[in-house]
């Protein structure tokens, strides 16, 4: 039996920053993770992404492709933000 290594992402926010995030990483390599998008309340939600891989070297590849995708989105996100508030 091979053995699976395991990582959780999870980022809490607004419900429509849950969802731009999500439609982000949906265009990635949908194969290589486990994505859920979960509903706290009317205004907050939870982006829960689980990567399972059979080595620690792909387990890592795949989460760092992951967070560079979110930190360029939140990044593009923030920008948006600052200009509707000028």
């Amino acid at each position: 039996m091979s053995e699976e290594f395991k990582a959780v992402l999870s980022w809490e926010g607004e419900q429509e920053e849950v969802k731009i995030l999500a439609n982000t990483l949906k265009v990635d390599d949908p194969e290589s993770f486990i994505l859920e998008s979960i509903i706290i309340d009317d205004e907050t939600a939870k982006l829960k992404v689980t990567v399972i891989s059979k080595s620690p070297s792909s387990l890592r590849s795949t989460v760092d492709d992951i967070l560079t995708c979110l930190m360029a989105a939140n990044s593009t996100l923030s920008s948006i933000k600052f200009s509707d508030q000028e």
